[in-house]
């Protein structure tokens, strides 16, 4: 069963799909309607909203964006005991549903993950899976990079009680406020390499991204905490038995998921064309690059 927006209080563009266990998942359908399907993992702490920026590229490109909120996230009902491999059979169902046979898959930053999970699992339905930005497996991130960052997954992966107890500060429960959405994005900004200061300064960009950390909290903040566990845990797979193609994309100027390690990945994935923007940074590269990442998916759909 397919329930429209009309049915969901939020206000909020999207609409959701009914699993057979009774929960829903929520995605949001922009670019070309009758276009080749992709689907879009969006990053931490984000939500489906997260494909409006890829709408304007997606029809120019004939293509059709599909973005889900993971479970527990924005209008997607939690599942418990939720595992990063869980992910590729709820895509799937969907897929079913929507009426969608082969199709794309994309993952964002923390999406890569799930992007991947997908394209390991049903290589019979993927046609390519692209990363932008996205996050390495962890025994990866933990040899490349900043010293302080790889101390950081290091420490992430030997006390996960200490990490548990840090995320609930920076991930607490409750809808956080403009203020306080606008105050965690100064934090980061003083650092925030290449263009992505440039995003930051750009009112409609800094709405956009207030509206998705908003959704992504709407249901409390322990699936966001979650996931930083599940993602810092060993996977379970290997990234080199992916056997699609991979588009990897990253900015040479990323200082929340380094350049190095997106080098290491692509020589660890099995077939992995790769593109490095030395001037863009980690967010940057979904936006100011989105032409790019459609024309490339759009040549994989023919």
């Amino acid at each position: 069963m397919i329930l429209t927006e009309g049915g969901v209080p939020e206000n909020e563009p999207g609409s959701t799909v009914r699993l057979h266990d009774g929960r829903a998942l929520g995605y949001l359908d922009v670019g070309a309607a009758e276009g080749p399907p992709v689907f879009h993992f969006h990053g931490h702490g984000s939500s489906r909203l997260e494909a409006l920026v890829l709408a304007d590229a997606a029809r120019s490109a004939g293509l059709r964006i599909l973005a889900f909120d993971r479970p527990g996230i924005g209008r997607s009902a939690p599942r418990p005991g939720d595992r990063l491999l869980d992910w590729p059979a709820d895509i799937l169902e969907a897929a079913d549903l929507l009426g969608i046979g082969r199709f794309a898959v994309q993952g964002m930053s923390a999406g890569g993950p799930y992007a991947l999970a997908c394209a390991r699992a049903c290589p019979a339905r993927i046609t390519v899976c692209s990363l932008v930005s996205a996050l390495p497996p962890p025994a990866i991130a933990r040899r490349s990079g900043p010293l302080k960052r790889r101390l950081a997954w290091w420490i992430a992966s030997l006390f996960p009680r200490y990490l548990r107890s840090r995320l609930r500060q920076f991930r607490p429960d409750g809808i956080p406020t403009r203020e306080m959405i606008n105050a965690r994005l100064m934090r980061i900004a003083h650092w925030l390499g290449g263009e992505d200061l440039a995003l930051m300064r750009n009112p409609a960009m800094l709405d956009l991204m207030a509206r998705t950390m908003t959704e992504t909290a709407l249901q409390g903040g322990a699936a966001n905490r979650t996931e930083i566990e599940r993602l810092a845990r060993p996977w379970g797979f290997r990234i080199g038995d992916v056997p699609v193609p991979v588009l990897l994309w990253h900015g040479g100027q990323d200082r929340i998921l380094p350049v190095e390690a997106a080098r290491l990945m692509a020589r660890r994935l099995r077939q992995c064309a790769a593109t490095y923007y030395d001037g863009e940074g980690h967010f940057s590269v979904l936006v100011n690059r989105s032409h790019d990442l459609m024309c490339a998916l759009r040549a994989h759909a023919r």
